[in-house]
């Protein structure tokens, strides 16, 4: 992964390092038009880019405002909540400002500061789509948990089938938002329950994918190891040495050693197509083929013949194990499951039969006109269980003998365990998982006056370490802008 690619000249005057570092910040209004902050009127501003430990890229960011004239004080309740804030930057005069961040005000919107004197001040705190994706369980019936079955991770050619798709289209995100790579792996079933933010962030951490809410993209998902296409980010992007640095410190990074990964899985399996669910409700009784009887009799109704009855689908497995079946599909079309139906006396008829609404059951209503006696009524499909507590184990023995055991214990959903260099992907993902934990690393926290404000948390960066060079992954960036100071920027570093 690389920075943001700019004009030539404008990059040539960033790394000359001579030019003062300008900031535009435009304010979105409902009809869609923007309106600019005078330059004059950006007393300060911090922005910060870090990558979580969930999996995904939040920025945030913080304004503060000459508001002498009240231009900049929101009215109402929210007072300016919610609206968008496009943040560019630029260096020196005659370059092109280049957009680079994409915000909305906090929900504490524009607070007023009461500066020296008489002067008036507004505070903005600046959140980016990631916060406002980490609130729609609020508004959004969550617990109603979404399943999809037999889709892939991600595939922007086919997004009815992509479960990056699927997941984003619930908080109102369209194929046109999404900036994607294409991951082919296929997940046979998948359940969402929770905000999309914290989905989408599992998802990323599972395919070492750099996830983000960026200005060129609302939602973007890309630069994972398990992609169709190829990456082309293993050239640096920047070199932090004594010539463009003010502050180098190292440490060694030894918080995230691990020399034994412990992988726990609840994977899905598509069992053949047999019975779902057969009705045995009591009381039963016994006809003389010592057959199960069940009484159907206007005056004590069964409880299938309630409204909203779930026939919840079940199969036995070999040894008489029943499992819960997640999802199935195939399953018997109305016609199909009242031919099924064995009865003496009624008739006796499904009056209500729906296998849409739930993928773990079905919603019936099963009646009888006169008194009648059930021998069987079924439904069959092809089912989907879970295999709970799958584990995968990946150790070095040799640290093992050396440190002793430090295990990193995983528990997952969404591993896939298609094919990924001749073993399953989950097993691929331990491998590189423990690969990039055993190996000593350090951690660096470079601190610049030159503008580098296209660089992303993700990229790779060379640092110059006493007269030692070591590539390094940007974790953490933060920039800050004083009208009446230096631009500094802080970046907090990985070793590669």
């Amino acid at each position: 992964m690389r920075f943001y690619a700019l004009d030539p000249a404008l990059e040539g005057a960033i790394r000359d390092g001579n030019a003062q570092a300008r900031v535009r910040v435009e304010l979105g209004s409902g009809d869609g038009t923007w309106s600019e902050v005078a330059e004059g009127d950006l007393l300060a501003a911090t922005f910060t880019s870090a990558h979580e430990k969930e999996g995904g890229t939040a920025s945030r960011g913080e304004l503060v405002l000459d508001n002498a004239e009240g231009a900049y004080t929101a009215e109402g309740d929210g007072k300016g909540s919610g609206r968008a804030v496009l943040v560019s930057f630029s260096v020196g005069y005659g370059q092109p400002f280049v957009p680079r961040f994409s915000f909305y005000a906090d929900g504490a919107g524009f607070r007023e500061l009461k500066g020296p004197g008489t002067r008036r001040r507004v505070l903005v705190g600046l959140e980016d789509l990631s916060g406002l994706l980490r609130r729609t369980d609020a508004a959004r019936d969550w617990t109603d948990r979404a399943s999809f079955a037999f889709v892939r991770v991600c595939d922007k050619t086919d997004p009815s089938s992509s479960l990056v798709h699927l997941a984003a289209l619930r908080a109102g995100l369209g194929t046109a938002d999404i900036d994607c790579s294409t991951i082919g792996l296929g997940l046979d079933w998948v359940s969402l329950g929770r905000d999309l933010w914290a989905e989408l962030s599992d998802l990323a951490r599972t395919y070492r994918c750099h996830l983000e809410c960026a200005v060129e993209k609302p939602l973007v998902f890309a630069h994972s190891p398990y992609q169709d296409e190829a990456e082309n980010g293993a050239e640096s992007s920047w070199r932090f040495d004594g010539g463009n640095v003010y502050c180098l410190r190292s440490c060694a990074l030894r918080d995230g050693y691990r020399n034994t990964v412990r992988l726990k899985l609840n994977l899905p399996r598509v069992l053949a197509r047999q019975e779902l669910w057969r009705y045995e409700d009591p009381p039963v009784g016994w006809d003389g083929a010592l057959r199960p009887t069940y009484a159907f009799r206007a005056a004590a109704v069964r409880a299938v013949s309630e409204a909203g009855y779930v026939a919840r689908y079940r199969v036995r497995e070999a040894g008489g194990v029943l499992r819960e079946v997640v999802y199935a599909d195939q399953v018997d079309l109305e016609a199909e499951a009242s031919a099924r139906l064995d009865y003496t006396g009624g008739p006796l008829a499904y009056t209500a039969y729906d296998t849409a609404s739930r993928r773990d059951g079905a919603v019936v209503r099963l009646e009888a006109v006169g008194d009648a006696d059930l021998h069987g009524a079924s439904i069959h499909g092809r089912p989907i269980v879970l295999d709970l507590n799958t584990c995968c184990f990946a150790r070095d023995e040799e640290e093992i003998a050396l440190e002793g055991t430090c295990a990193l214990n995983v528990t997952g959903s969404l591993f896939s365990y298609s094919p990924w260099g001749g073993r399953p992907m989950y097993e691929d993902w331990a491998e590189r998982e423990l690969e990039e934990r055993r190996r000593p690393r350090r951690a660096f926290l470079v601190r610049t006056n030159r503008a580098v404000f296209h660089a992303r948390v993700g990229a790779l960066v060379t640092v110059a370490d006493g007269g030692e060079e070591a590539g390094a992954l940007i974790r953490a960036l933060r920039f800050s802008y004083r009208r009446d100071g230096a631009f500094s920027a802080s970046f907090d570093l990985e070793e590669a």
